[in-house]
């Protein structure tokens, strides 16, 4: 079967094609194996994402735009009552 070196040239070359394809063929299961779990990873922090986003930003958004609804009235009522602490510093004064 091996008559010459030739031979166990071929031989050892094949085993080494062997063995790096088996080797390949791992380091693809485990790259698979790591794609997945980042894959999870990011699907997990998207759902954090979205809760904080509706508990924390939303009320937050709603708050924002009841005070510009409410600013104006405010500051309404914030004129009034310092025209009526001059007029009474005035009268007092007098």
């Amino acid at each position: 079967m091996i008559n010459t070196s030739l031979d166990v040239l071929y031989i050892s070359l094949a085993v080494g094609f062997l063995v790096l394809v088996v080797f390949l063929c791992m380091t693809l299961l485990y790259a698979t194996f790591i794609l997945r779990d980042v894959s999870k990873m990011t699907e997990d922090a998207k759902e954090v994402t979205d809760k904080v986003n509706q508990m924390v930003i939303s009320p937050l958004r709603v708050m924002n735009t009841l005070m510009d609804h409410l600013k104006p009235v405010i500051e309404s009522v914030k004129m009034k009552v310092e025209e009526k602490q001059r007029r009474r510093r005035k009268n007092e004064d007098d």
